[in-house]
């Protein structure tokens, strides 16, 4: 009995990560540039002292880590001129203050400064590494076929899109942003949709699938151990009204 109790309650433990996991997720489900995270969970089995054969291991849940899903989500059209979509593998990198970070999310705005900044404020950066100036006065934004940023048929910059050899280097940060101790290079192959962001990859109906399985996985093992924990009250009332 005590290791069925064990057992659901580190199922329990991982359980209850996976659905912060999966809230996060549905909650970000309409984030522009969104990438779901994903629990990864395996089997730890331990050796506990018992009557019987049977009761000297038993196999417990073991959360040991989580990761991202890089796939693709869609693109759509915003028609808004510093709105950008990376249309391959790649990502925009922005400067924080706490250093380069780096997301797929390309809903971009001017500062007071006259910078190409994200939601967050943060600068985004050209493929050199500096920060994109915009002119206010200069005219609107366009983005040549050759992926330059113009104004008045002037160049003004090349928006920087960075690729990873390993994206499993990335780890989140928050803010819908990432940071690598890798050297990114520049993205080879990915094109930049200028009027378009790409949407979340997140699929609204298996996060809720899951979610709800998450959720009676988690009653299931509450009520293992709310059996088991009425077994053994019953069996110490029965032993103590023997004596």
């Amino acid at each position: 009995m005590e290791n069925a109790i064990t057992a659901a309650l580190s199922k329990q433990i991982v359980l209850s990560r996976a659905l912060d996991i999966a809230a996060n997720n549905i909650a970000n489900q309409t984030t522009a540039g969104f990438k779901a995270e994903q629990a990864r969970f395996s089997e730890f089995v331990s050796n506990i002292a018992g009557d019987s054969d049977e009761d000297k291991t038993v196999s417990l849940v073991h959360d040991l880590d989580s990761y991202t899903d890089f796939s693709a989500g869609g693109i759509q059209a915003t028609h808004a001129p510093l709105d950008f979509a990376i249309d391959g593998e790649g990502f925009f990198a922005v400067q924080t203050d706490a250093g380069l970070r780096y997301t797929r999310d390309g809903h971009f705005e001017v500062s007071s400064y006259g910078e190409l900044v994200d939601r967050n404020g943060s600068p985004v950066l050209d493929d050199a590494g500096a920060t994109v100036l915009i002119d206010p006065e200069a005219g609107p934004v366009l983005l040549s076929t050759d992926g330059e940023l113009q104004q008045n048929s002037a160049p003004i910059a090349r928006l920087g899109v960075f690729s990873f050899d390993n994206v499993g280097s990335l780890r989140r940060t928050g803010f819908n942003k990432f940071a690598s101790d890798d050297t990114p290079v520049a993205a080879t192959g990915a094109q930049i949709r200028q009027g378009f962001v790409e949407i979340s990859n997140v699929s609204p109906v298996k996060a809720m699938t899951e979610m709800i399985d998450i959720l009676r996985a988690y009653e299931s093992a509450a009520q293992i151990i709310e059996t088991s924990s009425e077994l053994s009250r019953n069996a110490v009332r029965t032993l103590t009204e023997a004596a």
